[in-house]
């Protein structure tokens, strides 16, 4: 806890626009203005019960940019605490050294750290991820009803949350049943109640989606990260069955380009990951030789085949970025903290991880991005200066620096930036910042110079060039 509280002075120096993308959904929600911006735009949220998680959060502690981030704080110590008081009852780490390994490998993790100061949904599909797997593995060892009925809940909440979190969960529990294969024959009903809640959940989503007139839109998006499920998309719709992917990922690579490239940009998104899964494949090998299988329960087998199996389920269905390689590095920080109580080794390794840890930290290229919490100056001087240069009419449309999304939201409704879920039908105004964005605009729109704002160029919309874009 208390490591936590001295990491949580830290934070990335800078959001990016997935934050503000995020933060978007919940805050129009948050307003009531379900159809018109949000879902009944065409764009929705593929995590819904995020999106309405924050909602409420915005109409009870208000909009800024602390309050769009403070919640992933809330999950990441939320899941924390699971791993450490629920799991195996709260005796997966024996050691206090154990303990304290796990601590400075989760919060020190400039992988994983990144993922719980970051506005996008990952953190709470981490949270419902652990959720669900300690209470199938509750129900798996002790069949109680309300175990049970837990792990329909978290299981029901979880699919309604984002595909990247049920991908974990599935990794998981299809491992320990092939693990546990004959016992698991006998329990086929705790996977049959998965299914069920997923189904209805996964079913429910749809039918609210409908509702709004956006459920094609909302599949697209959801399992628009899947290289692979877009192409399946594409043949049901189609009728073509290609294995070059189709919008919204059109990069003309092949399939099998994409998963090469994939592969080795998802195992050195998170470095911590690569040099833990090391220790932890020869650690198994020492324990396995010196006492066998049997000298590690279950649950703890599980979490070492997940370390190094689930990054590839992620690969093949589709996509592996930096802020998905919690589904491995957390399994695999597990299994390296329970190993190092197998071999006898935790007061000669744990020290070195936490060392080593803090060290990285401190010395890593990332250590210049970052910087103290400020709570109340997220919108320098100079971003000020340059909002009212541009001077913006709450009765426009434009396009912004997402960095100035936080500042302007509360009284301009109608605001894009770079990644935002909703599409420029309306565009009157954008400020732009690159070279690369001037003319990925003027391809689409007919912009009119104005003036410059230091790097900003403010232009004037004034035609969409036959593309039928603008109303």
């Amino acid at each position: 806890m208390v490591i936590g509280i001295v990491m949580l002075y830290f934070r990335p120096h800078e959001s990016w626009y997935d934050d503000a993308y995020w933060a978007d959904w919940g805050y129009r929600l948050s307003q009531g203005n379900y159809l018109t911006h949000v879902w009944g735009g065409g764009q929705p949220s593929y995590s819904p019960l995020y999106a309405l998680l924050m909602a409420v959060w915005y109409r009870i502690v208000g909009f800024s940019y602390f309050t769009a981030q403070l919640p992933n704080l809330l999950f990441a110590f939320a899941a924390y605490l699971v791993v450490c008081l629920r799991i195996e009852g709260g005796k997966l780490f024996r050691t206090k050294w154990a303990a304290v390994c796990f601590a400075f490998g989760y919060w020190v993790s400039d992988g994983l750290f990144g993922v719980f100061t970051c506005g996008r949904v990952d953190t709470l599909c981490l949270l419902l991820g652990i959720l669900t797997v300690d209470a199938y593995f509750r129900a798996y060892k002790d069949n109680k009803t309300k175990d049970i009925v837990w792990f329909c809940i978290w299981s029901f909440l979880q699919m309604a949350t984002g595909f990247e979190g049920v991908l974990f969960t599935v990794g998981v529990l299809l491992i320990h049943a092939l693990l546990e294969f004959r016992d698991s024959l006998r329990k086929w009903w705790l996977y049959v109640w998965y299914a069920l809640s997923s189904i209805v959940s996964f079913a429910a989503v749809i039918a609210f989606m409908a509702y709004h007139n956006c459920a094609k839109a909302f599949i697209r998006t959801m399992f628009g990260f899947s290289y692979t499920i877009q192409s399946i998309i594409h043949f049901f719709e189609t009728g073509e069955f290609t294995l070059v992917n189709p919008v919204p990922l059109n990069d003309s690579m092949t399939f099998w380009e994409r998963i090469n490239n994939m592969t080795i940009e998802g195992f050195f998104a998170n470095k911590e990951y690569l040099v833990l899964v090391l220790f932890v494949l020869a650690l198994s090998v020492i324990v396995l030789c010196r006492k066998g299988k049997g000298s590690l329960s279950h649950i703890e087998r599980t979490m070492i085949l997940s370390s190094i199996l689930l990054p590839w389920f992620y690969i093949l269905a589709g996509r592996y970025s930096w802020y998905y390689t919690w589904a491995a590095y957390v399994p695999c920080l597990i299994s390296f903290c329970v190993l190092i109580e197998h071999t006898h080794s935790e007061k000669v390794l744990a020290p070195l991880v936490c060392l080593g840890m803090v060290v990285w930290f401190c010395l890593s290229p990332d250590f210049q991005e970052r910087k103290r919490v400020d709570f109340h100056h997220q919108i320098d001087a100079q971003n000020l200066h340059d909002i009212e240069a541009a001077e913006i009419d709450p009765n426009e449309s434009v396009y912004v620096p997402y960095k100035w999304y936080y500042y302007l939201a509360p009284t301009h409704d109608k605001l894009y930036f770079k990644g935002s879920g909703r599409y420029p039908k309306d565009m009157t105004k954008m400020v732009l910042s690159t070279t690369k964005e001037v003319d990925q605009w003027c391809n689409t729109l007919e912009l009119e110079y104005l003036y410059n704002i230091d790097t900003l160029q403010v232009y004037r919309v004034v035609g969409d060039r036959g593309n039928h874009i603008l109303k």
